[in-house]
Parts: structure tokens; C-alpha cells; sequence
């Protein structure tokens, strides 16, 4: 734990336009599609989950399935962020927690993972985010996504562009892929493990023969704000689970990424994967994916409404 200690002494800088987007009075939401209150609401709803993550290593885990740990950390984190944002929210707008599950409006919504990357967390790596987003009839509109640890926090709301710590980013101009870094998504663990790994593997394989290099860091947050700002060139996420992908899709879109699922239908909570990558690279990537087909990884177009459409293609339920 010692290198989750010396990193936890140093807050996050501040960038001088990032404190005052959060210093913009909050006020209550006049309507649930009221971005301009709804930004500051999650600037300070992710101080108060920084704060605590900087200052509370995890102690108690608990398991979820065979390898998916939660720590009190997520727990509590959750809590934080959903009472803020119920203090200073609107009736009209629902919550999805990762832990806690859905309540609320499930045509507009806050959702939320509280540490995306608990494995990381839990062995004191620092590459773990803390992701919130807002979605609005199945597309997230704005995204929040810090990196405690690494001293970053990026920001974008749909139509405003994308930042990190203030300053505007934008993706690489990358347009090969034997010149591409790639994230890619963990294997499998869940009720489909097994799928999941054939599948990722190959992926995997095709990616790994194509392009410069292929990275697999833990989280699908961390993953998407580095396409975003230009760390990675593309990422290949197999699976959606909302609260990992909301708040990173936006982000990612208005730095300039292309934000797919699979087939490369454009990228909302029903799909059933996240691909996200500079746009010269969309040839080249999507013909891999297509080993996807007839699985739960290629999109459903029958899926339900509300918040049902949120359980994962691993068969992880969002409901309580």
C-alpha cells in the first residue's frame, strides 16, 4: 500500500478554469436537462468522492461473483455522490448506481461508478476512476470522469467539447492502426466467462498482430478519457455496463472519437459494447469485431425500456 499512500498525500491540481466551472452556483435544476447547473452539481458531487477515496484505502471487500470485489470505499462513495446530487437535483432526474442500483425517472438519469478499476484500487495501482455521467433518453449528455490518483479530472457536456483539468482536449490524429495504441477490455468473469474469453481472445489476437501495441489497464473509464485526450488511439471495450461507459462516451465524442457499438452503429446505453477511437481508424477496427455476431456482445435492437435495458451482457442486474 505504499505507493496508494504517498500518492494520497497530494490532492488533485486545480486548474484556474476548472475551479471556476465548480464554483458556478448550483442552485436547483430547473428541469432535468438543465446542463448548466447539472455540471457544477457534478464537480462538487466528485470533490466529495476524491476527497474520499485520497483518504480511506480500502479495508473491508466483499465479492460479487467469483473476481469482482467491492470495498467500502464504493460503497460509501456511492452514497456521497447520490445524496449530493439528491440535495441538489431535481425530482424529474432518476440514479443508477453500480452498487445501489436504479431509482427514479429512467428516461433521465445520473449514473455512477463509484471506482471503476476496484482491482487496481484494492492492490494500491492508482489507474482506477471515479465516473459520473448524465444520460437522457438512452444518451449520455455529460460526463465527469477523475482519476484520483493520477491528479486528473476530465469533463465534457454534449455540444460544449471536452476537457481535462480545464483545458480544452481533442483525440490523436492517428489513422493507422500499426501506429495505434489500443485499450482493450479484461477478460471474462460472470455468468458468460467463458464466452467472454473466447471472444476477447479473439480480439485480442487480431488486434495484437495489427496494431503498435495493445493495452488492457483495468478500467473501461480510464480507458475511454485516454482516447479522449489522445493517450490512447483507440479502446475496444467488449460489454456496456452503463456506469462504466456513460460519462467517458461523452467525453470521448466531443474530444472527436468516434463512439460505436459492434457494428458501428453509434454508441448508446443499449448497446452492447463501446468502441471508441479516432475516427481514421474505424475501417480498420470494426471488421474485428465481427466475430461478435450471434453473441451477446452484438447489439439487440428488442431490447426493453427503462432501466431494464441496463442489465450487463455478463448477466450482472442493475436492479436492487
Amino acid at each position: 500500500m505504499v505507493a496508494c499512500r504517498l500518492l494520497t498525500r497530494h490532492p488533485p491540481l486545480v486548474h484556474p478554469a476548472h475551479r471556476a466551472a465548480r464554483n458556478k452556483p448550483e442552485g436547483t435544476m430547473s428541469s432535468a436537462l438543465d446542463l448548466t447547473a447539472a455540471l457544477p452539481a457534478a464537480h462538487a458531487a466528485i470533490d466529495l468522492a476524491v476527497e474520499h477515496v485520497l483518504n480511506h484505502p480500502p479495508r473491508k471487500i466483499r465479492y460479487k461473483g467469483d473476481r469482482n470485489p467491492v470495498s467500502e470505499v464504493d460503497e460509501t462513495i456511492e452514497h456521497l455522490v447520490r445524496q449530493r446530487l439528491s440535495a441538489r437535483g431535481h425530482a424529474e432526474t432518476g440514479f443508477v448506481g453500480e452498487e445501489t442500483g436504479a431509482v427514479g425517472n429512467p428516461d433521465t438519469y445520473w449514473v455512477l461508478d463509484p471506482i471503476d478499476g476496484t482491482i487496481n484500487h484494492q492492490h494500491a495501482n492508482p489507474l482506477c476512476a471515479i465516473a459520473l455521467g448524465l444520460v437522457h433518453h438512452d444518451q449520455p449528455i455529460l460526463g465527469v470522469t477523475a482519476l484520483p490518483f493520477l491528479g486528473h479530472r476530465y469533463w465534457a457536456v454534449h455540444g460544449h467539447g471536452a476537457y481535462r483539468d480545464g483545458d480544452p482536449i481533442s483525440t490523436s490524429t492517428t489513422d493507422v492502426l500499426n501506429k495505434a495504441l489500443v485499450g482493450f477490455s479484461d477478460y471474462g468473469s460472470g455468468a458468460d466467462e467463458g464466452l467472454r474469453d473466447v471472444l476477447c481472445a479473439a480480439v485480442d489476437r487480431e488486434l495484437t498482430a495489427r496494431a503498435q501495441g495493445l493495452r488492457r489497464y483495468g478500467s473501461s473509464a480510464l480507458d475511454l478519457v485516454w482516447v479522449a485526450d489522445g493517450t490512447l488511439d483507440a479502446c475496444v471495450l467488449l460489454g456496456n455496463h452503463t456506469w462504466d461507459t456513460a460519462a467517458g462516451a461523452v467525453i470521448a465524442r466531443e474530444a472527436g472519437a468516434l463512439v460505436l457499438d459492434a457494428d458501428g452503429s453509434p454508441h448508446s446505453t443499449r448497446s452492447r459494447c463501446a468502441i471508441a477511437m479516432t475516427p481514421g481508424l474505424r475501417d480498420e477496427v470494426l471488421p474485428f469485431l465481427r466475430v461478435l455476431r450471434g453473441s451477446r456482445f452484438w447489439p439487440d435492437r428488442n431490447e426493453p425500456d427503462g432501466f431494464d435495458h441496463l442489465a450487463a451482457p455478463d448477466g450482472t442486474e442493475v436492479l436492487p
